[in-house]
C-alpha cells in the first residue's frame, strides 16, 4: 500500500483538537411575529460555569446573613407566609435526612456474585439475582411506606409548633433555594453566552459581554436554554464536559 494512500484517507476525518468533539446545530427563536436564526454548539468546558455559579450563590447566600435588609425581608415574608407553605419548606428540607436514615435502617441485600468457582451455572446466578432484584424491590417499598409514616408524625409535630419558630425551621430552606436558583440561573447564563454564535460565521460569538444574556427577554432566553439542552443531550449532563478556545473570561465581566 502506497504510504500516500493512507495519509489521503486519514485526512477526511482529521480536525484540530480544539474542534475535536465539538458540534452544533442552527436554532430559530421566535417570539411573537419575530424571529433571529443562531447557531449553538457544544462548548465543552463546565469550569468557568460551575464557578461563576458558586459566586452567584455565595453573593446571594451573602444577602440573606442574619441582620441584612434581605434577610430581614425573608423573615418578615415568612411571617406572612401560609402555614401549610412553612410546614412544606421544612419537611422538603429534612427529607433527605429521613431518606438516608431509612437506606441505613433498611438496606437492600448485599449483591449476589457468581459463584463460578464451585461451578454455578449461569441459569442458577440468573434466579438469584432476579431474586435479589425482586427483594430490593420489597426494601424500597418498605421504606417510601415508612418514609410516609415519618412525614406524617413530622408533620403533625409541625403544626403545633407557634408561627416563629416555624419560620426559623423554614427560612434555611427558602434560603438554599434561592441559593441554588441563583447558581442554576448563572450557569446558564455562562454557557449561553459561549455556545450561541453568529448563524453566518460559528466562530463569531452572538452576545459579546454577561449582561447581553443576562438581558434578554425571558422567553428568549428559555428558547436558546432549551436548544442547547437538547444539543447536549447525547452526552447526558446538564452542563458540557470540555473546552474548545473561549475568550478569556475576565473580557465579559
Amino acid at each position: 500500500m502506497n504510504p500516500s494512500d493512507a495519509t489521503d484517507s486519514s485526512d477526511s476525518t482529521r480536525v484540530s483538537l480544539t474542534e475535536m468533539g465539538i458540534w452544533g446545530r442552527r436554532l430559530t427563536v421566535q417570539l411573537g411575529d419575530q424571529h433571529e436564526e443562531v447557531w449553538t454548539q457544544i462548548i465543552g468546558d463546565r469550569t468557568e460555569a460551575l464557578e461563576r455559579g458558586h459566586e452567584a450563590m455565595q453573593r446571594k447566600l451573602l444577602e440573606f446573613r442574619l441582620g441584612s435588609e434581605r434577610g430581614e425581608a425573608l423573615t418578615e415574608a415568612l411571617m406572612l407566609a401560609p402555614q401549610p407553605d412553612l410546614i412544606a419548606m421544612v419537611l422538603e428540607a429534612e427529607r433527605s435526612q429521613m431518606q438516608s436514615r431509612l437506606r441505613r435502617e433498611i438496606p437492600d441485600p448485599v449483591s449476589p456474585r457468581r459463584d463460578a468457582a464451585a461451578g454455578e451455572r449461569i441459569e442458577d446466578f440468573a434466579r438469584r439475582a432476579e431474586d435479589h432484584h425482586g427483594r430490593c424491590a420489597a426494601q424500597a417499598e418498605a421504606r417510601a411506606a415508612r418514609l410516609e409514616q415519618l412525614l406524617a408524625a413530622r408533620r403533625e409535630e409541625l403544626l403545633a409548633l407557634p408561627r416563629e419558630e416555624l419560620v426559623e425551621l423554614a427560612r434555611p430552606r427558602r434560603i438554599d433555594v434561592e441559593c441554588w436558583n441563583a447558581f442554576a440561573r448563572t450557569c446558564d447564563d455562562w454557557v449561553l453566552l459561549r455556545a450561541v454564535r453568529r448563524a453566518e460565521d460559528h466562530d463569531q460569538p452572538y452576545f459579546q459581554q454577561i449582561a447581553d444574556v443576562q438581558a434578554l427577554h425571558p422567553e428568549v432566553k428559555e428558547q436558546l436554554r432549551r436548544g442547547y439542552r437538547e444539543l447536549e443531550h447525547p452526552e447526558g449532563d446538564a452542563l458540557p464536559k470540555f473546552s474548545a478556545a473561549t475568550p478569556d473570561s475576565d473580557s465579559t465581566t
